[in-house]
């Protein structure tokens, strides 16, 4: 009994080592990067999902703003504003509803005088 009860703890130590454990379901960390021209006006970020805000973010070029989260779900969405100048770019970033666009839990926007792009592919244009 004491050999399961220690090897029970052990796992136990191990899946929630430093906070990063979600346990069951996956941890996702999501990029923001600032890849517009040099001398651009900054970019301002907005996350949040139904339960976080994340607050205001400004980012100056080559700047990046990250976060991560557990997945519940079906449930899990974060949803971004980025505006530039007088242009901006809103939607979900993350959506546990629809197909991870993430690559191996990582996901990196990057804006650029376009638009924004997740994985070289443009997400959204500026509007």
């Amino acid at each position: 009994m004491a050999k399961y009860l220690l090897l029970c703890f052990i796992l136990f130590a191990c899946l929630f080592q430093e906070g990063k454990s979600c346990f069951i379901f996956p941890r996702i960390h999501v990029s923001i990067v600032n890849k517009l021209p040099p001398n651009s006006e900054p970019l301002s970020v907005h996350c949040r999902s139904g339960d976080d805000d994340l607050g205001y973010h400004t980012l100056a070029v080559n700047q990046d703003f990250h976060f991560s989260f557990c997945v519940i779900p079906l449930l899990t969405v974060f949803y971004c504003d980025l505006k530039w100048e007088t242009k901006m770019v809103s939607g979900d970033v993350f959506n546990a509803a629809f197909p991870n666009p993430c690559f191996d839990g990582t996901c990196v926007y990057e804006t650029n005088e376009n638009g924004v792009y997740i994985n070289g592919k443009l997400w959204n244009s500026w509007y």
